[in-house]
């Protein structure tokens, strides 16, 4: 059956764990990581986990086109959204709250952190609507 129920709470969508970007990553290992696991974008987090700012394939594509492809996430976070600026999520939040941050942002992607800000989770457009057909025919969809 489907995993969307009413009431449902974020940690209940959310997936988890989370392909993740760190800092001493270059720009090309991004791009393989999206490719590689068929994402299309992903948060970057530091050594604890904690949520610096979320990269997708566009600020990707925008970077390696100033920057280089071997270019270090590190030294591009200055030209990317600050931590404070991002738009995140925790695990009890409701669903349905989450959904409509995506649409009144339009965003892809909203991290899923704690009250630190350390990243718990993951939920994108994509999955939203893996989860509505999921719900509309009332059983799960392969992987």
């Amino acid at each position: 059956m489907s995993t969307l129920k009413p009431g449902a709470l974020v940690k209940d969508i959310m997936v988890q764990p989370v392909f993740s970007v760190r800092p001493q990553m270059k720009l090309w290992e991004v791009a393989e990581l999206f490719i590689g696991h068929r994402i299309s974008g992903s948060p970057v987090i530091d050594a604890n986990d904690k949520v610096l700012t979320v990269m997708g394939e566009g600020v990707t594509l925008k970077l390696a086109a100033t920057e280089g492809l071997d270019a270090t996430v590190a030294s591009c976070l200055p030209k990317m959204t600050p931590a404070d600026k991002i738009i995140t999520v925790k695990p009890d939040d409701k669903f349905v709250d989450a959904y409509a941050l995506i649409l009144k942002h339009n965003i892809h992607r909203l991290p899923v952190v704690d009250g630190g800000g350390h990243l718990k989770g993951l939920i994108s457009r994509s999955m939203i609507l893996k989860v509505f057909i999921e719900a509309h025919y009332g059983r799960k969809l392969p992987s």
